[in-house]
């Protein structure tokens, strides 16, 4: 990420950008706040001292520092050294909205800092407490008794993801970077300490960007005590933020409930047509509380959508141990397939019970802009349950090879895949499988390119969907209880033949149970299922998209010029006697102009439903009332 120079230091903020040659005025050292037990925070040599020394327990403390600049910008970036011992229970860095929280003053109170959960604030939690424990339905969850240095990234009042810190960091100092790059849909987030990244430019969808100010916080346990000290913070951002269009919104399913007589809803919707540009489309699925018709077990769920006859499962899930779930899932590289008129579908539930279910809700929401790459094409690869069998078959009936063509328009390739294991082995068994790809000359496959992968999830414990009842913390082939399932993507770019065709093929491991105190039945084994859902995106440089359109005729005047002329309420209007319109304003001088010229017609152009319609009309007042969009 590029970087402006650093505005604040440690004791220092600094309202403004020093010139060349001057050195940044002083400001107001950072406010101090005692929430809980023992001496408070403090500064020492530079150093500020979240903890005090005697480290007692139900500490709670905070630094907030005053806003340096007005405004949002495209970037937020801190940086400092971070030195936290073993113990409990941790700290937190909040990006807090100066809207929420005001401009200067206090932290707000955390009820729990490596939880920080804040309103229209982002934050990065650093949690040093998640004991090993034997007792399959704590909130801790971890029965295997992983590294307890957990980084957690937390937007809107919300946890997003965590993980386990790959480089060990407790008991020295360390460095700490957190860079906010906010784009189009949201924002990508990189997370590095002790050297390692932890978060990789990593999506949080809906993250827009905001006037932020820093603060850290700290607290102990009543069970557990740590010390935690940050040292040469530095605070920076880039060019003030751009304004953004606010996506097009689809609601597709509103608290649809499933049960045993009815485990899937269907509903045909009217998606934006394949040339409008937009940069992102975020899937949002809620999983409702469903009171006492809640299905107490997690179940197989999907959001699926009907294209050309065939049911393409585009986000499967898992439903919780009755604990209450939001996602939003990136499905941008599904959008040749989310265009026009589409039947989209949602199933969970079981058969098991008569009058327990869950209660869903599904929306769209597509961001406008112009992708770096635009997906033009969804071929399907393997889709469907595929049965191990046997250790002379372990799946590999189902995986047939397919030959797929690479347009010449093809830049850049991707292969998607979403499996999930499921029986007693399936889902507590790992799993190796690879694809392979190559290029087909002559009608003979070329060179092969192998990708190997390991169908196992470790992080159950550290879903943010936490606690639920039941094992839901458990490792598991590819899947957790109430989170959706994680997708192995495959960058086949640097290997494109473009104008060739191409094999790809699917090569599953039998399992290994070299090691395991008791191997399961032949029959068990060989009862174990995968659920895939598979497939090849192509991509090209984007063409000539056009703007969404933001102006929507929301009513048409009976005997009026647009009613004569076949306009209806629904209509989108994207351009008046040749220019394009995305205001009222924009539409009165478009009309002004075509007076001025005298013409004996205009010609309007509008989408229906993704049909661009010309239609001709006199000029003057159309006779519709239109809403901005």
């Amino acid at each position: 990420m590029k970087r402006s120079p650093p505005w604040l230091a440690l004791c220092l903020l600094l309202p403004a950008v020093a010139h060349a040659g001057e050195e940044p005025p002083a400001a107001p050292a950072p406010h101090l706040s005692r929430f809980g037990q023992g001496e408070g925070p403090s500064t020492k040599d530079g150093e500020l001292r979240l903890l005090d020394a005697l480290r007692a327990p139900r500490q709670l403390n905070a630094a907030a520092y005053e806003r340096t600049q007005p405004g949002a910008f495209e970037s937020l970036s801190m940086q400092a050294r971070l030195r936290v011992l073993e113990g409990g229970d941790g700290g937190a860095f909040l990006f807090l909205s100066t809207r929420a929280y005001g401009v200067r003053g206090p932290a707000p109170f955390l009820p729990s800092v490596t939880e920080p959960n804040l309103r229209e604030s982002f934050a990065v939690g650093v949690d040093v407490h998640n004991p090993p424990s034997t007792e399959t339905f704590t909130a801790w969850g971890n029965y295997e008794g992983r590294p307890q240095r957990e980084i957690s990234l937390h937007w809107d009042g919300r946890e997003i993801v965590k993980r386990v810190a790959p480089e060990e960091f407790r008991g020295r100092s360390v460095p700490l970077s957190i860079d906010v790059a906010f784009g189009v849909g949201g924002a990508e987030v990189t997370v590095r300490i002790a050297g390692a990244a932890v978060y990789e430019r990593y999506f949080v969808a809906g993250m827009v960007p905001y006037e932020a100010r820093l603060a850290i916080a700290a607290g102990t346990r009543e069970d557990a005590k740590t010390q935690l000290d940050v040292a040469d913070v530095r605070w920076a951002t880039t060019q003030p933020a751009a304004p953004r269009r606010p996506p097009l919104h689809v609601e597709v399913f509103d608290h649809v409930r499933t049960d045993a007589t009815k485990t899937a809803f269907a509903r045909e919707v009217t998606l934006p047509p394949s040339s409008w540009a937009f940069g992102r489309v975020l899937l949002t699925l809620d999983v409702h509380d469903a009171g006492e018709a809640w299905d107490e077990w997690d179940r197989n769920g999907e959001v699926s959508l009907r294209s050309e006859g065939t049911l393409l499962g585009i986000v499967p899930f898992i439903t919780s141990y009755r604990t209450p779930c939001h996602f939003v899932v990136d499905v941008t590289h599904f959008r040749p397939l989310l265009a026009g008129r589409k039947r989209i579908e949602i199933a969970a539930g079981t058969t098991f019970y008569r009058n327990r279910g869950f209660l869903l809700s599904v929306s769209l929401d597509f961001v406008p802009g112009t992708p770096e790459l635009e997906p033009y094409r969804v071929v399907p690869l393997w889709n469907g349950t595929a049965t191990y069998g046997s250790a002379e078959n372990h799946f590999r009936d189902f995986f047939t090879p397919v030959a797929v063509p690479i347009d010449r328009d093809a830049v850049a390739a991707r292969v998607i895949v979403l499996t999930t294991g499921h029986s007693q082995v399936g889902e507590f068994t790992p799993s190796k499988r690879t694809v392979v790809f190559a290029p087909v000359r002559g009608g003979e496959p070329g060179a092969e390119r192998r990708f190997e992968d390991l169908l196992w999830k470790t992080d159950c414990y550290l879903n943010p969907n936490r606690p639920q009842a039941g094992t839901w913390q458990f490792a598991r082939a590819g899947w957790a209880p109430g989170d959706v399932v994680r997708p192995w993507w495959i960058d086949l770019t640097p290997h494109l033949v473009r104008g060739q065709e191409a094999e790809l093929r699917y090569e599953p491991q039998p399992y290994d149970f070299t090691g395991h105190a008791e191997k399961p039945g032949e029959a068990d084994v060989n009862a174990a299922v995968h659920v895939v859902r598979s497939y090849l995106i192509l991509y090209r440089t984007p063409g000539a998209l056009l703007a969404p359109p933001t102006l929507r005729v929301a009513d048409v005047v009976a005997g009026s010029n647009a009613e004569k002329a076949g306009i209806r309420a629904g209509d989108y209007l994207a351009s008046y006697a040749g220019k394009p319109v995305s205001t009222r304003d924009d539409v009165r001088f478009a009309m002004d102009v075509a007076k001025d010229a005298a013409l004996a017609h205009v010609t309007v152009v509008l989408y229906r439903e993704g049909e661009r319609l010309e239609l001709p009309l006199p000029p003057g007042p159309m006779g519709v009332h239109l809403a901005e969009r």
